[in-house]
């Protein structure tokens, strides 16, 4: 996939504007014809609310939404008006004159696709962006990218440094970046993602130095750079044989914890018997393996990629994986 590409898929989520009230003075909900519509303050004009925007303004507010539904069209104006006043600063993504989100004030971290890309090929030696998934419902985006470094874990598995970037066009969520690896030469061919630090930010992004930029500069060329620690932290797992008696029972329990649906745990349990995981390093590339050729769900291929990199991590492996027998 190239930057094209990207931009092409990424592009069209960047419409709506986010618009942040200082102050809800006068903030009124009001049903009319059987549209629920929102005035931010006195003298306002309306904003029609929508499906989305009731759902979210109601959550916002902490009033139930089947109980709001329950209130007759003057009860549920007023209860909901007097809530969203008392919240003083929020902010609204508006799309086409219609909320379709309501968050707390400034919370939100609008990402420019365009400006994501220009940073992070500034930040690092972009060779390829190899997976681009998107939550339709949030949205939010998870992004694969590659640079040049590579590294042997073993003869014959040639691994190439990465990093995943977590993000919303519209700001629904705080950006994250991760450490990212992509197997080269394995007998499955699987990208994995190796979570050695993961790196939150937030805050309103707007102008040439906001931090948000400065994360995601900083950010990515540190995960990148921590290369070394994810390829020792998989040749320790080279060394962590597993008897022929455990690797059914483990791989069972990685499963569990992946939340694999039965056909995909299936496919997985013929492939352990038809070339058995030797060591924890097979083992965990037979999860990586499902996140890039069984599974399409991206909430399913996160869930999948972060088991397999708990499985990799020293602490976390310590206290889940059967074989140490310290599993809770």
């Amino acid at each position: 996939m190239n930057r094209v590409e990207v931009l092409e898929r990424l592009n069209p989520m960047v419409e709506g504007e986010i618009r942040n009230i200082k102050s809800s003075d006068g903030a009124r909900v009001l049903v009319e014809d059987g549209t629920v519509v929102l005035r931010t303050h006195r003298g306002a004009r309306l904003i029609d609310m929508g499906p989305e925007g009731i759902k979210s303004v109601t959550h916002f507010v902490g009033l139930p939404l089947h109980l709001a539904k329950e209130l007759s069209h003057t009860t549920f104006s007023q209860a909901l008006s007097e809530l969203l006043e008392q919240t003083g600063k929020y902010s609204l993504i508006v799309k086409d004159n219609r909320v379709v989100n309501v968050m707390p004030y400034g919370a939100q971290t609008a990402v420019n696709p365009e400006r994501l890309l220009n940073t992070i090929e500034g930040a690092i030696p972009v060779h390829d962006y190899l997976r681009l998934a998107i939550l339709k419902d949030k949205p939010v985006v998870s992004l694969e990218i590659v640079g040049e470094a590579t590294q042997p874990v073993a003869k014959g598995d040639l691994v190439r440094a990465g990093v995943k970037v977590g993000f919303s066009p519209m700001g629904v969520t705080k950006p994250v970046v991760q450490s990212y690896a992509e197997v080269l030469a394995c007998t499955n061919g699987a990208i994995s993602n190796v979570v050695l630090a993961e790196f939150t930010g937030g805050g309103r992004s707007g102008g040439e130095g906001d931090s948000v930029w400065q994360f995601f500069r900083s950010s990515v060329r540190k995960a990148y750079n921590s290369f070394d620690g994810v390829v020792g932290g998989w040749k320790k797992l080279l060394n962590e044989n597993i008897p022929p008696a455990d690797r059914a029972r483990i791989l069972a329990a990685l499963l569990k914890k992946a939340g694999m649906g039965r056909e995909v745990s299936e496919a997985l349990m013929a492939m352990a018997v038809e070339r058995p995981p030797r060591n924890a390093w097979e083992m965990h590339n037979m999860l990586t393996y499902a996140s890039t050729h069984l599974l399409q769900s991206p909430a399913q291929v996160a869930r999948t990629q972060q088991t397999a990199a708990d499985f990799a991590d020293e602490t976390g492996h310590a206290k889940t994986c059967p074989l140490c027998h310290r599993a809770s």
